[in-house]
């Protein structure tokens, strides 16, 4: 369910949804909790950060099955380890900006839960953003170092 599409494997098709989608997703989450006039667009963003989960579950799928595919092309080898036991956190951390998000959404009825709907989207936000640059260099590194090797 999770190998290919139209005959390319799925993994780098959905890998490329979630690295450009949980970055900026997590830097609309926080720009709309941080603006109070903003927090009325806060369903469109839990919307969008549910979107990011279910890319990420996707990608996560796709990589594991992704990486059984090669590793039986290569006799066996567990080919990108670290990328796959980092890719395993980023549906946790997309759970994690939703999460942020209902808050946000949350926060517009509810004035005591401001402060910490602004905390929660940056530390995710934050996180998420950084995660995603942390396994995206280990998976391009897996991908490309037989090419950039002298």
């Amino acid at each position: 369910m999770f190998d290919t599409i139209a005959g390319l494997p799925l993994h780098p098709l959905a890998v490329h949804a979630v690295v450009v989608l949980l970055p900026l997703m997590a830097v609309i989450t926080i720009a709309v909790a941080a603006r109070p006039g903003w927090r009325r667009f806060a369903g469109p963003v839990v919307v969008g950060d549910a979107v990011v989960l279910v890319a990420s579950f996707v990608a996560k799928q796709s990589g594991e099955t992704f990486q059984h595919r090669l590793s039986v092309l290569a006799n066996g080898a567990q080919i990108a380890k670290d990328h796959a036991r980092e890719g395993n956190l980023v549906p946790p951390i997309a759970l994690a900006l939703l999460v942020a998000a209902i808050v946000v959404w949350l926060a517009r009825r509810r004035p005591a839960l401001v402060v910490l709907s602004v905390v929660l989207a940056v530390v995710t936000g934050a996180g998420a953003i950084g995660w995603t640059l942390v396994v995206g260099h280990s998976g391009a590194t897996a991908a490309w170092s037989y090419v950039t090797k002298s």
